[in-house]
């Protein structure tokens, strides 16, 4: 049987002019994916080629549209820095009219904090500013869509998709701490000052089971039920129900520990008039958001500069809309039609995102090509980073890829750097699987592994 490959492997070199490590390479893809069990009862889709030609190597199912969950950053994140740039800064305003009306400008910033926000303050009093006519709020930056389209209906309190909006802050989530007392009982406690409640139905065990957390916004939005038995300290991590009322909420505490008092109105939506004096800003960098996207899939900066992009492409209010005409405007410049590929989010956090592996490592070659890339590769995750932490230890400094994950969905992009000197685009995609998802990673990690051993 060995004789009889080795002898197809030679007849594919002589007639077709096909590189031999390459025909051996597909030939241990194809034998490790349509010999796996997973191939029987999921959907796998995989492509990979050759960055330096767009040669494609392998593919398999690689033209089918399925889910590419977190991956999607890759293609989104580069597409809004094309826009954005690599200096863009993320700002919140802080403004006086004529009439002595204080305007904040929000900037739909996913890395302000509330401590930013109460040093911004106190450099109003430091100035003298102590006292305002009405205090007017510019939300106009971004829309108020907080999910995109696609997005589950219990995602509202899944701790990693925390709403989106021009009033970020605090990565829009709140902790909530559960310590265990004398008497062997545990307690919760709400790491914040924000007017929320939290019924704790936790009890002690001999070892943590489980636990569960509710929010029934019909009811009660600002009321969050957890159950589960545990044996050891926790911390939960809940998305905000109303980041405006939470934004507002850090805003009054701040105001009210410099003494600033405002004598009319509060908190009303109002444009800044071209006029007003700027009085002070928080300033946060692009740069330290790229790296938490790419290495660490965080949801909510992917989905503000997403939105972001759309804002400042076409000087409007940022929609998901926008976000999406951006998008394909960029890929349809760099020859990459998007026609057959569905894009709903900046994160792939949409069940209505439908891409191909084929045009996923399309994308990717030419993306590779691009001027600025090795910037972007830069902040791209290594074996041992971010998601792959725990991840093909044995390839640092070989593998740049994003991962994503859904319920049932797996996928992983990027680029590989193979034994051979060559470096191949590499998408995987998988689905409607029922194995546990470190049994896809491991898949996932063979496939990479075959690819570097070229």
């Amino acid at each position: 049987m060995k004789n009889v490959f080795k002898t197809l492997i030679i007849i594919m070199v002589v007639v077709f002019g096909i590189n031999a490590s390459y025909a051996l390479s597909s030939f241990k893809l194809d034998k490790h994916i349509k010999k796996s069990d997973l191939d029987n009862k999921a959907t796998i889709a995989v492509s990979v080629r050759n960055v330096e030609n767009n040669n494609v190597v392998y593919e398999y199912n690689q033209n089918k549209l399925l889910h590419p969950a977190s991956t999607l950053k890759i293609f989104t994140t580069y597409a809004a820095i094309d826009t954005l740039g690599y200096d863009y800064h993320f700002k919140t305003k802080f403004y006086k009219d004529s009439e002595n009306n204080l305007y904040i400008k929000t900037g739909a910033d996913p890395m302000l904090t509330s401590s930013q926000l109460k040093l911004a303050i106190n450099k109003l009093k430091e100035d003298g500013k102590t006292s305002f006519k009405n205090l007017y709020i510019d939300d106009s930056i971004i829309d108020k869509k907080e999910f995109a389209p696609g997005w589950m209906w219990d995602d509202d309190i899944n701790p990693y998709t925390p709403k989106v909006s021009s009033y970020n802050l605090d990565g829009n989530v709140v902790k909530v701490n559960m310590t265990k007392s004398s008497n062997g009982m545990m307690s919760t406690s709400l790491k914040s000052t924000y007017p929320m409640s939290v019924v704790s139905n936790i009890k002690s065990g001999s070892k943590t089971n489980y636990i569960d957390v509710n929010r029934y916004n019909w009811s009660n939005p600002e009321v969050v039920e957890i159950y589960g038995s545990v044996n050891e300290p926790q911390t939960i991590i809940v998305p905000i129900s109303s980041m405006r009322r939470y934004y507002i909420h850090s805003l009054e505490k701040a105001l009210e520990d410099n003494r600033i008092t405002i004598t009319g109105t509060s908190f009303s939506s109002k444009l800044v008039p071209n006029n007003a004096e700027l009085l002070t800003e928080i300033d946060n960098s692009i740069k330290d958001v790229i790296p938490k996207i790419l290495q660490n899939s965080n949801n909510l900066m992917a989905e503000s500069i997403f939105k972001l992009s759309g804002a400042v492409k076409y000087s409007a209010t940022g929609t998901n809309d926008l976000a999406v005409y951006a998008f394909k405007e960029f890929y349809k410049n760099n020859d990459i039609e998007t026609d057959d590929i569905i894009i709903k989010d900046g994160s792939g956090v949409s069940r209505n995102n439908l891409f191909t592996a084929d045009w996923m490592t399309n994308a990717l070659d030419k993306l590779y090509k691009q001027k600025d890339f090795e910037t972007f590769k830069e902040n791209m995750a290594q074996a041992g980073d971010g998601t792959l932490l725990n991840r093909l230890h044995d390839l640092r400094g070989e593998v740049w890829l994003k991962t994503g994950s859904l319920s049932n969905v797996s996928s992983l992009a990027g680029y590989v750097k193979s034994q051979d000197g060559h470096t191949y685009s590499v998408a995987i995609m998988i689905q409607n699987f029922n194995d546990s998802q470190t049994q896809i990673k491991s898949f996932e990690n063979e496939i990479i592994q075959i690819i570097y051993n070229k």
